[in-house]
This record gives structure tokens, C-alpha cells and sequence, in this order.
């Protein structure tokens, strides 16, 4: 009987040991339940000033938990994300800060190129063409130099002044090409059939500027040249004043064609402002009657009216 009772305390302990080992296998496998949730939101990718456009390097993405996004963020992967590229921000935000909604305008807000124009600024806008237009590859956001080139061949018999080129306009801000006025969003680094097919190009000026622009589209030509995005300072008041022309020499055929500088020179006619030369005397003759003579030629005889008048006729002698 003591036999049969040491079996069955026996069994009875290896069971529970069974289910004990179970129960720890268990919730070593299970996954902890306190693990914190997180989310890839859009932040800025460095310090960013108010009334920029934002492109693609302004902005990166950040892991944070899921209690501290804010509302409106802009959340990956979700279908209600917005693209923040090409949008105008409101105000100034720092480095790592989070982008939501509300920090920016987007392009397909009403009054949008009007918003995106600094205090004081105007929009101008200049016809280009694929060449004139660097073949469409600038985009809203970009910065640009205004160059203007004149043929001179009416203005001078020179032909190392046949042609001139200066930059009229520096440093300006591209508003928008065509009808674009946001950045396309093509990503796969083809040029965007709607940026080679623009015709004109808006940019952002002061009234001075204005004035310089439109006199120079009538001068000659006008090409658009792309600054880089390398600057100092993205503070736009610090962009604004580098944006005043330099006082530069113009460039002249002469200046870059050796060619130009060897062609022989066209000889111009000038106005002599020198007396006349004397015109030289001629021999007079005198008639009296029947009788002739020959006569040294007064002042008055030397002069053009003298010169001028037909010789008397020879009158018979009786």
C-alpha cells in the first residue's frame, strides 16, 4: 500500500512539473506586451526659413513613437500622406522639427504664387525656349541668372562689337514654369514633358528689376542661367540681397572669337571738317574791243564762282 502511494505522489509531481515547464516555455515565446508602437513621419532635413519651397533636400523621415506625433503629421505609407515638395512653408522651423499640414501652403491652394512672393517682390515672367530654358530643367524653386545678348551688326561697322552678351539679372527665384508652380514629381530622373514644352518662365524680382527685365526682352535675347542650390545662407532676405546685378563688363564677340578679332576692318567715311583744298588758277583772257591781253587772275577770279564760270567766247577782229 506504501508503494501505491509513493507512485502516485510521483506522478502527481511530474505532472506539475510538466505543466510548470510548459507555462514557462510559454511566455518565454510570447511577445512582451509593453512593446511601444512607432511611425516614420516627415521632418525637416536642416534649419528651414519661412516662404521657402521646399525639394526633396529639405526633408527626411523619422522614427517616433506613436504618442508623440503630432496631429497632421505627414505619416508614410498611409493613403492620406501628403507630398510636402514644392510646398511654401508658413514660418521658420530647426532642424529634426516635424512637418505637419499646417506648416505649409501647397501649390494647389488658391493664391498660392501670390503667397509664395516675399514683402515687396514682384512676378515677371520672360519667354524662353529649349535652348534659352536650359531644355526645361528648371523647376520651380530654383535659382537663376538673367542674361541678355544683343546682335550689334546695325550699330557698328566693327566686328568685334558684332555681338555682346551681360547678365542683367542675378540671383533670382523661379516662381514657375508654364503653368507649373510646383516641382514634378517624377522621380525616376527623365525630364518631365510639361518643364521642355514651357514657353515662359516666372520669376521673382523687385519693381527695379521688373524694369530691367522688360527693357531687356525688347534689347535682344533672353537665357535663364541655374545657380546651384550651394549658397551660405537659405535665409531668403540674405539671397535677396545678393540678387542686385553687379556692375560687370560686357562680353563682345571680339572678347571670345580670335576669328572675330582678325576679320579686316570695314574703312568708315567720315565729314571732313578741314577747309577746301585751293583750287588752282586758271589763265585769264581780256578782251577790249579788238584788242586782246592776258591777265594774272584776281582773288575773287581764283575763287569756286571764278573757277566755276564758263570761258568768254571769242569775238572776230573787224
Amino acid at each position: 500500500m506504501s508503494n501505491i502511494i509513493k507512485f502516485a505522489v510521483l506522478l502527481v509531481g511530474a505532472l506539475l512539473f510538466a505543466m510548470i515547464v510548459r507555462v514557462v516555455v510559454a511566455n518565454a515565446s510570447r511577445p512582451a506586451h509593453n512593446t511601444i508602437e512607432t511611425q516614420k513621419v516627415q521632418v525637416s532635413a536642416a534649419d528651414l526659413p519661412q516662404g521657402l519651397l521646399l525639394r526633396d533636400d529639405d526633408l527626411s523621415w523619422k522614427v517616433l513613437p506613436v504618442a508623440d506625433v503630432p496631429a497632421n503629421a505627414i505619416v508614410a505609407n498611409t493613403s492620406h500622406a501628403q507630398d510636402l515638395k514644392g510646398a511654401l512653408l508658413r514660418h521658420p522651423v530647426s532642424n529634426g522639427a516635424v512637418l505637419t499640414a499646417d506648416d505649409v501652403i501647397m501649390p494647389s491652394a488658391p493664391g498660392f504664387l501670390a503667397a509664395t512672393l516675399k514683402p515687396d517682390m514682384r512676378a515677371v515672367s520672360v519667354a524662353v525656349d529649349d535652348v534659352s530654358g536650359n531644355a526645361g530643367l528648371i523647376q520651380p524653386g530654383d535659382y537663376v541668372d538673367l542674361l541678355l545678348t544683343q546682335q550689334m551688326e546695325r550699330r557698328t561697322d566693327s566686328p568685334d562689337l558684332a555681338v555682346s552678351s551681360e547678365t542683367v539679372v542675378e540671383h533670382v527665384r523661379v516662381l514657375a514654369v508654364g503653368s507649373e508652380i510646383k516641382r514634378p514629381k517624377n522621380n525616376s530622373g527623365e525630364m518631365s514633358d510639361t518643364g521642355s514644352r514651357a514657353r515662359t518662365v516666372t520669376l521673382e524680382v523687385t519693381p527695379r528689376m521688373g524694369e530691367v527685365v522688360a527693357v531687356a526682352a525688347r534689347l535682344g535675347s533672353l537665357s535663364l542661367a541655374l545657380r546651384s542650390f550651394a549658397t551660405e545662407s537659405r535665409d531668403p532676405a540674405a539671397l535677396a540681397a545678393a540678387a542686385s546685378p553687379a556692375q560687370r563688363t560686357p562680353i563682345w564677340a571680339g572678347d571670345i572669337s580670335r576669328a572675330v578679332r582678325e576679320l579686316p576692318r570695314t574703312p568708315q567715311a567720315h565729314a571732313s571738317v578741314s577747309a577746301p583744298a585751293p583750287v588752282a588758277a586758271r589763265p585769264v583772257t581780256i578782251y577790249r574791243g579788238s584788242d586782246k591781253s592776258d591777265g594774272a587772275p584776281t582773288l575773287a577770279q581764283a575763287g569756286p564762282t571764278a573757277d566755276a564760270a564758263p570761258p568768254l567766247p571769242t569775238v572776230p577782229a573787224r
